[in-house]
């Protein structure tokens, strides 16, 4: 998953890019499968995208669908939901929350 020299790689597409060989990819980036990590890594991507004048809008517009569309963004956020209906197996957590970035990736 090597970023174009033309084209950086966007969120979405790097979360597409886990999901496509879990647990592996999970375990390779993140050291352990574990939901908050999950959460600090995509926060660390976008800071960096912030800082170097990339704006992912796309990332935005799929928060405001799994919130409007698919009623899956409650106030404690995606991951403590995900994490107590998948009775804490943070895999599955991930998994699920990987599931919708690729139903939203797909009707793109």
């Amino acid at each position: 998953m090597s970023p174009s020299p033309s084209r950086p790689v966007s969120l979405l597409d790097y979360l597409m890019g886990l999901r496509d060989n879990l647990p592996r990819q999970l375990l390779l980036h993140l050291g352990e499968i574990n939901v908050t990590r999950l959460v600090a890594f995509i926060d660390g991507f976008r800071a960096c995208q912030d800082v170097n004048g990339l704006h992912d809008e796309e990332y935005g517009r799929f928060f405001e669908w799994l919130r409007d569309v698919k009623h899956e963004f409650p106030p404690e956020g995606w991951e403590v939901k995900y994490l107590r209906e998948c009775d804490g197996d943070h895999e599955r957590a991930i998994a699920r929350f990987l599931g919708f970035v690729a139903e939203f990736v797909a009707a793109r």
